[in-house]
């Protein structure tokens, strides 16, 4: 699945989008599935930040991979839209791995939910 093609499953109207580089054609990788949530929940459905129970670099090792889209991430896991992996006892956000259609559906349902 690409970038694109995620955004679209989201929302038809992609005026939202305006201003960020998602890279439409890019394989969706975790890490910007994050970041298009966040951005996505901030935007069209004006949902403030989690500012309690926020998972730290001590919990998810890899959180901070991509400085970018650590805030996103750490948003996104903090409301329970998406998990971390669990390698052995270390859980592990993964952020350069693609996202899988099941786990894009996963995700949009927890939107869905968000939004009402």
């Amino acid at each position: 699945m690409t970038t694109g093609e995620f955004i679209k499953l989201i929302s038809e109207d992609v005026s939202w989008t305006a201003g960020e580089d998602f890279g439409s054609d890019d394989v969706l990788l975790r890490k910007n599935c994050a970041r298009i949530i966040h951005r996505y929940l901030q935007k069209v459905v004006g949902e403030p930040d989690n500012i309690t129970d926020l998972p730290t670099n001590a919990d998810i090792p890899d959180l901070y991979d991509c400085r970018i889209c650590a805030p996103h991430i750490i948003q996104v896991m903090a409301k329970g839209i998406m998990e971390p992996h669990k390698r052995g006892p270390i859980l592990l956000f993964e952020g350069d791995v693609e996202v899988t259609n099941e786990e894009a559906m996963m995700v949009l349902g927890k939107i869905l939910g968000c939004e009402s």
